[in-house]
């Protein structure tokens, strides 16, 4: 009964996820239709996102909810039946935490101008689906606990810097690796971009946040690192018999690299950015499982 409402929390986390990116990727501008020029719409009128964003949030609200029912369900069923089981009950402990904490977070959403909300927002989430995965799963002895741990924190900085760079409109400061590091260095490595406190800025038209350039650097150079990191977390999983493991990660990470590679020469399309997004959050739970 556990695994099971877990596993129904992780597909109704999955939809948080994908549900909440759709939102702010919308009022940042993804797929409008005057694209590039309608990029940062969000800063100039924040009523912008029309009955798609409206229905998304109302979606959003009802899913939430029920994940956070059932985030309680799990602590009912882990820590207060008998007999209590001590592993599942500090994980669903930590669930429902993390669900509350989000809930509070959500109330001061709208509106929010700092990119610290919506890394919030998207670390919670990725937090609770990782946490539901866990429980959903069998525990077992794989040899994989630092390893993946190492991995799981590589995961987690990648994930924070791909949502500054989207709370913080950065993602047309530059195209591709070398031209983010010239701009970076013409915009004298300006680390206070990193601030998740600091508000936005744009120059020029369409809006550009140039000295972005440094954060969307940072995040290309962790997408070549994060593959490499979990191919050796498969190669260590394959060699403990976690074959099924080890090629999960394999083609997570390969599909990562390829929607990376797609991202920019399409033209940042939404749909390719939310499959980003949300292979990022399954990248993340399933390591945080071997952890």
């Amino acid at each position: 009964m556990l695994r099971r409402t877990a596993a129904l929390c992780a597909v109704l986390m999955l939809l948080t996820i994908g549900l909440s990116a759709f939102m702010r990727l919308s009022m940042a501008g993804l797929g409008c239709t005057d694209w590039p020029a309608c990029y940062g719409q969000g800063l100039r009128d924040p009523s912008v996102g029309g009955a798609a964003v409206a229905a998304a949030r109302l979606a959003h609200r009802v899913v939430a909810s029920l994940a956070l029912v059932l985030a309680i369900v799990l602590v009912w069923l882990s820590a207060v039946r008998r007999p209590v089981l001590r592993r599942e009950a500090v994980l669903a402990a930590m669930l429902l935490a993390l669900a509350l904490a989000l809930a509070v977070l959500g109330l001061m959403t709208p509106g929010a101008r700092a990119p610290a909300v919506a890394m919030g927002n998207l670390l919670g989430g990725f937090g609770m689906l990782a946490l539901c995965w866990r429980l959903a799963t069998p525990s077992t002895a794989s040899g994989l606990g630092s390893s993946a741990t190492v991995v799981l924190v590589l995961l987690c900085v990648q994930a924070g810097l791909g949502a500054l760079l989207s709370a913080s409109y950065s993602a047309l400061s530059c195209t591709g690796l070398a031209d983010c590091g010239r701009v970076a260095q013409a915009t004298g490595w300006d680390w206070s971009v990193l601030n998740p406190w600091r508000d936005p800025l744009h120059d020029g038209v369409p809006p550009r946040n140039r000295a972005g350039a440094l954060t969307v650097w940072l995040h290309s150079v962790a997408g070549l690192v994060t593959p490499a990191a979990l191919g050796w977390l498969a190669v260590k999983a394959s060699r403990r018999g976690r074959r099924r493991d080890a090629a999960v990660l394999l083609v997570l990470a390969a599909l990562q690299v390829a929607l990376g590679l797609l991202l920019q020469g399409a033209g940042l399309p939404i749909t390719l950015v939310l499959a980003h997004n949300l292979v990022a959050a399954v990248q993340l739970a399933w390591t945080a499982r071997l952890a």
